[in-house]
């Protein structure tokens, strides 16, 4: 019988049960949240491509099934693989045991547990049930055929596994490697004051709870606008679920006039990587009080304030220098020590001429008096811009008039030109202008 075996194998081609199941592709790159569609069956061992396998007529049928498992373990349970479908059948020539494998990854549940690549692990299971083989049905088999089959039967054994379920296990490895995925946390941070001009370093908790090592930058942004500047942008690198202490500086411009202003900020995180991409922000309160002026502005300032200074007080002098010339209370003529002595002479050597120069005098000092009050009067009230000639403003007061002798009195003429806006002045003055001309005219005809 062995050699009849031995005969029939040349006769025959071997027949190889050689199976063979695959992925395509056997590489992936997969982001948070993201999906990847893989092809996963059985191939061809020669030329390496999906095909159909064999159709062996003995089997009732033939269904592979498959199913994915995580050698390293999936943490957060965030790795998910669908089989569509999850059982493929051969139940004729030419159907394919091919499956479409959908790779999901999400974001895992604890932030601080970065994911990263991964070897996810298909089991493949073909089984094969088998029909009665040791004569093989079918009218479509010639007597011959059948006889030689059931002689191979005998001397090779296969007989014995008829109607028998006979399943073959495959496992097909798949690296998926995760996308860099940025993410950080930056914990609360409590409010800080600042002062014009001061710089204060503001610390931080950073965490990475990004997938990979990263490094993060920072910068402020106000709510309200407020030009506050960032000095020390604070880079820190970390490894995936890292924390880290990071200082931020933060100053406020040199020249502010505030009296104590709370402000809204944002310190943004952004990863080295991708800088214009804002992963993480945190509020804080800064509080911005005092007063502040730069050496250069203070030095300004000073000068500046003495000029004033200088200037207001010529000014006050100035003005009390002319009040003092002007508004001085006029003198009772014959008290003064020239008009005493000159009375006196007058009294020794003529009565009457005394007693006329008394009165004039007293005449003279009653007008005078009533131009200063009314002179007075009007510096009170709101004053209006009036234009004084040269004349005018050297003209001598009018208490000098009473220092002269009659004499001089009868040779000067008293020259005033009042400002057509103080009418009090004015008429104070042409008073006592009538009252010389009367007294000169009384003199005169004596």
């Amino acid at each position: 019988m062995n050699a009849v075996g031995r005969l029939l194998g040349l006769m025959v081609p071997v027949i190889s049960f050689a199976e063979g199941y695959k992925a395509d592709p056997t590489n992936i790159t997969i982001g948070y949240n993201e999906k990847v569609t893989i092809q996963v069956g059985n191939y061809n061992l020669t030329s390496g491509q999906f095909e159909s396998p064999m159709y062996w007529p003995f089997l009732t049928t033939r269904f592979t099934t498959f199913e994915a498992e995580f050698p390293s373990g999936n943490p957060g349970g965030v790795w998910f693989v669908n089989f569509n479908p999850p059982t493929v059948a051969q139940n004729k020539p030419g159907d394919m045991l091919i499956t479409n494998a959908t790779i999901s990854l999400t974001s895992p549940p604890i932030a601080s547990e970065a994911i990263q690549s991964t070897l996810i692990r298909i089991k493949v299971a073909d089984t094969w049930v088998v029909r009665n083989i040791w004569w093989p049905e079918g009218k479509e088999y010639p007597l011959s055929y059948k006889i030689l089959w059931f002689l191979g039967a005998f001397t090779a054994g296969y007989g014995k596994l008829s109607g028998k379920i006979l399943t073959d296990y495959y496992t097909v490895d798949i690296i998926a490697k995760v996308k860099p995925f940025h993410a950080v946390k930056i914990d609360s941070l409590t409010p800080v004051k600042l002062t014009p001009n001061e710089i204060i370093s503001i610390p931080m908790l950073v965490e990475n709870q990004g997938n990979y090592n990263d490094t993060f930058n920072f910068r402020i942004k106000s709510e309200t606008g407020y030009p506050l500047e960032l000095t020390d942008d604070g880079t820190i690198t970390l490894k995936p679920g890292e924390q880290g202490q990071a200082l931020i500086g933060v100053a406020v411009p040199a020249n502010i006039l505030d009296t104590g202003t709370l402000h809204s900020i944002f310190i943004e995180a952004c990863s080295a990587d991708q800088p214009n991409t804002t992963i993480a922000q945190q509020r804080v309160s800064i509080e911005t009080q005092g007063i502040y002026f730069s050496e250069e502005n203070s030095m300004y300032t000073i000068v500046f304030g003495f000029f004033f200074l200088l200037i207001l007080f010529f000014i006050v002098h100035w003005r009390r220098k002319i009040a003092a010339k002007i508004l001085k209370k006029p003198e009772k003529p014959w008290q003064i020590p020239e008009e005493q002595q000159h009375l006196k002479e007058l009294k020794r050597t003529d009565k009457k001429i005394y007693e006329q120069e008394r009165l004039m005098m007293e005449d003279e000092y009653q007008s005078a008096m009533l131009w200063y009050k009314s002179y007075r009067a009007s510096m009170k009230q709101k004053p209006k811009e009036t234009k004084h000639t040269k004349k005018e403003k050297t003209k001598k007061p009018i208490t000098t008039l009473f220092k002269r002798s009659p004499k001089q009195l009868k040779e000067e003429k008293v020259e005033t030109k009042a400002s057509t806006d103080d009418t009090s002045k004015q008429k104070a003055l042409a008073k006592i202008q009538r009252e010389q001309e009367k007294q000169l005219r009384k003199m005169k005809e004596k």
